[in-house]
């Protein structure tokens, strides 16, 4: 039986969220030369499929970038599980390492998203939250809120002020890591219920 080879990188189309990294969308072209932009690809947004759950949520074209790239091909075949970044060689596909981030409500400050990474991530980790309202991830919904930030020397973030409820949901990225979803309640979807 012949050792199996992995594929060579190729030169592949990336979207991805210009604050932390995360790929969201992968693709070949026929054509050489640069990407094309972000709304040739996407229009005002991408719809994401929410991981774990049967939604989808709109992230607007205003934080993606589009950018051609060498990859390995695991970036077509899964591009939820790696990331754009600056390596020794030049700017690469790596793959997201470590557990999702976890996030909880908080009323301080009228109400925040606290997203904590254990073991924690380093200082200044960039994060970013799209916050969505209840009940469900219903497609073609646009997020209530885009929240930013980094993370504290204790790897931990706190996001907005007084613009996170209680009963909201989040999608969460955190530079490096996989994507989490804070859904604080049973969340209703056509498929059934994920609490």
């Amino acid at each position: 039986m012949a050792n199996a080879q992995e594929a060579p990188p190729a030169r592949v189309t990336v979207v991805r969220l210009s604050q932390t990294g995360h790929v969201v969308a992968a693709l070949t072209r026929a054509a050489p030369g640069a990407a094309p932009s972000v709304r040739a690809l996407v229009g005002d947004a991408l719809r994401l499929a929410v991981p774990g759950l049967s939604g989808q949520i709109l992230v607007p074209a205003e934080l993606l970038t589009a950018e051609e790239i060498t990859a390995p091909a695991g970036v077509l075949a899964a591009p939820w599980l790696w990331s754009v970044e600056v390596t020794e060689t030049g700017v690469g596909a790596v793959p997201l390492t470590g557990a999702p981030p976890a996030a909880n409500w908080s009323d301080a400050a009228g109400g925040s998203l606290t997203v904590t990474t254990s073991p924690p991530a380093t200082s200044g980790t960039a994060v970013l939250a799209l916050v969505h309202p209840a009940p469900s991830w219903d497609p073609g919904v646009a997020p209530k809120a885009v929240l930013t930030g980094a993370l504290d020397g204790d790897g931990v973030a706190r996001l907005g002020i007084g613009e996170v409820a209680p009963s909201d949901h989040a999608l969460v990225f955190v530079q490096g890591r996989p994507a989490g979803v804070y859904v604080p309640s049973a969340v209703h979807l056509a498929a059934g219920t994920v609490t």
